[in-house]
């Protein structure tokens, strides 16, 4: 029977499209022709099980905890290993645990709260001033974090097309940046809905903080319940919050949406998928 480590290098010497290096119980192992342009380093050997049963969760735990780690450029590795993908083995139902959002209520309050509510301190460590927690937009090369999220929510409000007292709801309002900008920018009347009890009590300092009283308030709410509100808005803005929708909620999220938009208004919506 072929040894852990045997089993290892077999297994892994299928991604040979580019040359690496596996260094594991002081013995170097080439992978692919030419020379290595990263090396990867076995502390401990990742269970050819658990490979086998899922590539891609496998060698990111194995990282997590380093039982392996990358001597080179990370994103060269990285790159090498994703380009690859098609060769990964998968467990289906494992991978459904983890990127499938839960419908319900109840359910989908409770990863927001297990996400956002681990404390604002925790977030203010490493966001910028702005408390944005999406990609920034960096139009020069020299723009800092904060200026490259100003960035990102001037265009945003710029292709809102907004004029003064017009209503405009933020779906997943995070913080409240975007909000308190469109107010002393634009002067709007606005609303930011979400289901963290953290990113509230922040975003109701902050209004108060600004003085926008008068122009804002926050609401914990979830976004089916938006119709309950028996009001419609001039613009609706959500930005990376609908990946905690789910697909299966996608078009419960867009006729709630309709619901409360005006028949002449303008729904933005930024958000990732693939």
């Amino acid at each position: 029977m072929k040894k852990k480590q045997e089993l290892l290098i077999d297994f892994i010497k299928q991604f040979d499209e580019h040359p690496f290096a596996i260094e594991m119980d002081g013995e170097k192992h080439l992978i692919g022709e030419g020379d290595p342009t990263f090396v990867v380093k076995v502390n401990k050997p990742i269970d050819i099980k658990e490979l086998v049963k899922s590539t891609s969760i496998a060698l990111g735990e194995a990282y997590m905890k380093g039982d392996i780690e990358v001597e080179g450029d990370l994103y060269t590795a990285l790159n090498n290993f994703l380009g690859q993908l098609g060769k990964f083995s998968k467990d289906i139902k494992a991978l459904k645990k983890l990127m499938l959002t839960s419908k319900g209520k109840k359910n989908q309050k409770k990863e927001v709260a297990s996400h956002y509510d681990i404390g604002n301190d925790f977030y203010e460590l490493w966001l910028d001033e702005t408390m944005s927690y999406s990609c920034g937009y960096f139009k020069k090369k020299r723009d800092t974090l904060y200026e490259a999220q100003m960035n990102k929510i001037y265009y945003i409000l710029e292709k809102l097309c907004l004029k003064e007292d017009m209503h405009l709801l933020d779906i997943g309002c995070g913080w409240g940046q975007l909000l308190i900008e469109a107010a002393k920018k634009y002067k709007i009347k606005g609303l930011g809905i979400t289901l963290s009890e953290e990113q509230y009590k922040k975003f109701q300092q902050r209004i108060k903080e600004e003085g926008l009283d008068d122009r804002l308030t926050v609401e914990l709410m979830d976004y089916r319940d938006l119709p309950k509100l028996k009001t419609s808005f001039d613009r609706i803005v959500s930005v990376g919050m609908i990946e905690h929708v789910g697909r299966d909620n996608y078009e419960v999220f867009m006729s709630s949406v309709d619901k409360v938009l005006k028949p002449t208004g303008l729904f933005l919506l930024h958000y990732i998928s693939g």
